[in-house]
């Protein structure tokens, strides 16, 4: 069964792969918008063959208040490559962009190209730190029309669920640049299919949970932004070890 959810979404991305280059030939310019477009019936189509077919879970807690702004920063941590159109999954009426690494940006049917001409951060661990830098301002700049970027500020997947060390740089770039509240949240459950053996043995047997945490006013000022993101991690390493100490 998770051979066949595996065949049906891969056949859902091929689709939508083509879809996508096909509306670029007609409208090149319209990489943003497209992909807003697409992304979430998408993500929408994954999950129900994910959870169909295997038996895999994804919860997502309840937001009571206060209402979530139409646009902020989400700041989670980060165990796999299903983050992404998970949390996607997980905000339908929120058009998210990542910072994401180069390696993602080929190869991969719909996601490489998504991520190149729908708004996403690409950025090299290798490369000139000056490119990478623009890529995450002009992520920030995307705010002004409505889209909300995302970070992961440990910077690379944990593959045992265990929050990594924080990153400021990411984070400061886009604060510094566009003033918006941050949106702490946690991710677990994805360390179990981070890789191919993982994601063949555990697919059915994993439960995918994200947490919303806090919603911490938009920082001003280098102390500010490094201070809510010191909070931040604070409140993602709690929510991981209570979860890991069997809470729900």
């Amino acid at each position: 069964m998770t051979a066949l959810a595996l065949l049906f979404i891969a056949v859902t991305f091929l689709r939508a792969d083509l879809a996508l280059r096909l509306r670029l030939w007609l409208r090149p310019a319209s990489g943003i918008e497209v992909v807003s477009r697409l992304q979430h019936p998408i993500v929408r189509h994954v999950v129900r063959f994910a959870e169909f077919f295997t038996g895999f879970r994804i919860t997502v807690d309840p937001w009571a208040s206060p209402p979530l702004p139409d646009r902020f920063l989400l700041v989670t941590n980060h165990q796999s490559m299903a983050d992404i159109p998970l949390l996607m999954w997980a905000f339908p009426r929120h058009d998210l962009r990542f910072v994401a690494k180069k390696e993602l940006g080929r190869f991969i049917p719909y996601i490489s190209l998504s991520l190149r001409t729908g708004g996403h951060a690409i950025i090299s661990r290798t490369g000139d730190f000056r490119d990478g830098a623009r890529e995450m301002a002009r992520l920030a700049d995307l705010s002004a029309r409505g889209i909300s970027p995302a970070v992961f500020p440990e910077g690379t997947r944990s593959r045992t669920g265990r929050v990594g060390r924080f990153s400021s740089g990411a984070v400061r770039i886009i604060l510094e640049r566009a003033s918006l509240p941050v949106l702490a949240a946690a991710v677990d459950g994805g360390w179990r299919i981070g890789k191919l053996k993982g994601l063949l043995v555990n697919f059915g047997r994993t439960r995918y949970r994200i947490r919303l945490l806090a919603l911490h006013p938009a920082p001003r000022g280098k102390r500010q932004i490094l201070e809510t993101l010191g909070k931040v991690e604070q409140e993602i390493r709690a929510q991981m070890h209570d979860w890991r100490a069997g809470g729900d």
